[in-house]
């Protein structure tokens, strides 16, 4: 389904469109809006504009037969927008049907005004005109006060010289800010009738309409070439950060609400990536991001809107879906990505080559590439300085020919992709495969049977390896924490059997948990063995909820994933692949340090303690005496390791993501043909872990 409606443009937030020539009593808007509105030509028009995409669309009808009009306001006090009308000589008052309504003043000058905004603090109306004769002038609209629309000079022209084209007012503060024709932002005291600059924001041309948004960010829209700019005046020294393409004009004048976000928290139509932020994905970061309102250009087969960056638009789609990888990214070679497009556009693409969390102009791979609808081929250079391992890439789509990888854009897409770079003439393999997950599911019982919902931990996981003529050069282990129904505590972790710690090349593992570097070494000192430590204890990562025993077993506890982790393992120089087992390695469990485990450990048995899959041995950590206690049948001499009597293991793997039992729910009554699979070692069965062999009313569902 392609999110195409417009649900709120401001054609939808004013009422209907209605025009008279002159309405003697126009109503007010229905609320404070999230658009900008704008007034152009001499012959006027007003149109709405999406400030963080640049977005636009006239609002006003064809015939609306005004002349023109400038120092448009809009005014939070009546929720009507005001405006200099150059026909009537005079103010107006425009209304949410459009209706023009002028309005006399006492002692008016004989000339136009071009620069004026509404005070967010007081119902007063500033307008400004350099000149001995004119000025900053202040025109009340309450109604029950004295000076109702008398015009007061509060300072001469000549005192209060500035080259400015429009001005607006602070949320919250009481001060107008403008910024003048050589990129000078002037704080201004509309009281008093001064100025302060504050810094020079390093953008110069004719800002003909200006605007705050509810936090103190004033945006600038130039009008030679309709470029948003972005300054935040909470800073010491503003300056002006690109933001989005907008519409230009040479007469340009603009107002809105600003106490308003400026994206609808309603009804959005905006798409915007999903990188880490330090890419530039947040509204807050100038993330970027696409108007999908009209629905007419995006990437693969759908797009939704989103209120920002990781906001839950509650659609259930994934709309990532426009790039293929048709070949692996190596370091220097030239790698093929098919682009499907709804429509003609262009595509720029980057690639965060040296890893360092940001898109770099020299990161750029795909520069304005001219795509057709449907299916597009291109190849790009993957940079030969690049750093191999997991990283980013960003791809935008657009009728606008070039984009940087951050600001607004009025139509497209942007969509974002983890991506690993590989060594040059590397062999990649994976399991279960490059973006699907297998599950590990444990029974922490152990040696005691316990209720064998094989739910106390469930992980989904992926593993890649990448080797060079049978030289292996990286190890990538990644996944997600899905379920602990477990009251004891455990801790997480995987042995890589054959590899020595020795071998690893520490200076440039990366170990990430929800995306974040951590600072401690995984790698299990004291070791010879290569173990990869991902939690000591689970359950400082994970909260069940308010209302729920356990994380993600129990009907009603479906809470989000809460921890995903990965880690990049780097070898030193010369270690042979055929050395070091095969997937899926050996994942385990073991008990987190000072907490007790069953009758059968006298005492808190800490990191001795280990659960692995059937028949893996466990690591030199582990206290070797504790096999054979309980229900455990394991013999060593044999090979068979943490079964019971009847082969059953406390430990499980499938190439599947697979929908684990809920709480106290014995696996066999979850998916009935389990223990045949088990005890005729696999011939039967094969295929019992499908939702499909389920009950499903015993499965976990979210």
């Amino acid at each position: 389904m392609i999110n195409s409606a417009r649900k709120k443009t401001v054609k939808g937030i004013l009422f209907a469109i209605g025009m008279t020539s002159i309405a003697l009593h126009a109503q007010p808007f229905t609320e404070c809006p999230t658009e900008a509105f704008l007034v152009q030509d001499k012959l006027a028009n007003l149109y709405g504009v999406q400030l963080a995409t640049g977005f636009y669309e006239k609002t006003s009808p064809a015939d609306w037969n005004q002349q023109k009009m400038n120092a448009l306001a809009f005014s939070i006090h009546d929720r009507y927008l005001y405006a200099f009308n150059y026909y009537y000589g005079t103010i107006v008052r425009i209304g949410a049907d459009f209706g023009v309504e002028p309005i006399s003043l006492s002692n008016l000058p004989n000339k136009g005004f071009y620069v004026g905004d509404i005070s967010v603090l007081e119902n007063a109306y500033y307008l400004y005109r350099p000149g001995e004769n004119f000025g900053l002038f202040r025109v009340s609209l309450d109604a029950s006060s004295e000076d109702y629309l008398q015009m007061e000079n509060i300072v001469n022209g000549t005192t209060l010289n500035l080259a400015i084209y429009d001005l607006a007012f602070h949320p919250d503060n009481g001060f107008a800010y403008a910024v003048d024709r050589w990129g000078n932002l002037w704080k201004i005291d509309v009281q008093a009738g001064t100025s302060v600059k504050l810094s020079n924001v390093g953008e110069s041309g004719t800002f003909g309409a200006v605007y705050f948004d509810v936090t103190g960010n004033l945006y600038i829209s130039r009008n030679n070439d309709g470029n948003i700019f972005r300054v935040n005046t909470n800073w010491d020294y503003p300056i002006a950060e690109f933001f989005a393409y907008g519409p230009s004009s040479s007469n340009n004048d603009g107002a809105r609400c600003a106490l308003a976000p400026i994206i609808s928290q309603d009804s959005p139509t905006t798409d915007f990536g999903d990188a880490p932020d330090s890419y530039g994905s947040s509204i807050n970061n100038n993330g970027a991001r696409h108007d999908v309102g009209d629905g007419t250009l995006f990437l693969g087969e759908t797009v939704v809107s989103e209120t920002n960056a990781y906001a839950d638009n509650g659609s259930d789609i994934d709309d990532n879906d426009g790039i293929q990888f048709v070949t692996g990214v190596e370091a220097g070679k030239t790698a093929i990505v098919d682009i499907t497009s709804s429509a003609d556009g262009f595509v720029n693409a980057w690639v965060d080559a040296d890893k360092d969390g940001e898109f770099d102009a020299d990161e750029q791979v795909i520069i304005s590439e001219a795509v057709n609808a449907g299916s597009n081929v291109v190849a790009y250079d993957v940079p030969t300085w690049s750093e191999t391992g997991s990283t980013w890439s960003r791809f935008r789509l657009s009728s606008e020919e070039s984009l940087s990888p951050t600001g607004g854009v009025s139509d497209g897409e942007v969509e974002d992709y983890q991506i690993d770079i590989a060594e040059q003439n590397v062999t990649a393999m994976h399991y279960p495969s490059s973006d699907t997950w297998a599950t590990l599911a444990f029974e922490d019982n152990w040696p005691l049977v316990g209720d064998y919902d094989m739910n106390d931990l469930v992980v989904h996981y992926r593993l890649s390896s990448y080797d060079v003529a049978g030289t292996l050069m990286r190890v990538k282990i990644e996944g997600q924490v899905v379920a602990i129904g477990a009251s004891y505590h455990n801790g997480f972790a995987f042995r890589l059997p054959g590899l020595l710690r020795s071998e690893v090349d520490t200076d440039r593992l990366v170990f990430k948990i929800n995306g974040v570097v951590q600072s401690v070494l995984p790698l299990e000192a004291g070791k010879e063995e290569a173990i990869f430590i991902v939690a000591d204890d689970l359950w400082d990562f994970v909260t069940s909820g308010e209302t729920c025993k356990y994380y993600r077993t129990e009907a009603g506890c479906g809470s989000s994933i809460q921890m995903t982790f990965s880690l990049e393992i780097p070898m030193e120089a010369n270690v042979s692949k055929d050395n070091v087992a095969d997937f899926p390695y050996d994942p385990f469990i073991f008990s987190s340090e000072g907490h007790e485990r069953n009758y059968v450990f006298g005492e808190a048995p800490g990191r001795r303690f280990e659960v692995h899959l059937k028949n893996q041995s466990p690591t030199e950590a582990f206290q070797t005496n504790f096999l054979g206690r309980g229900d455990d049948a394991s013999d060593a001499a044999n090979g068979e390791y943490f079964i019971n009597a009847n082969g059953m293991p406390w430990a499980i793997n499938i190439p599947y993501e697979w929908q684990h039992p809920v709480e106290y729910m014995d696996i066999k009554y979850a998916y009935p043909d389990f223990h045949s699979f088990v005890t005729t070692s696999g011939e039967l069965n094969v295929d019992w872990f499908t939702i499909e062999k389920s009950n499903t009313n015993n499965v976990f569902k979210q």
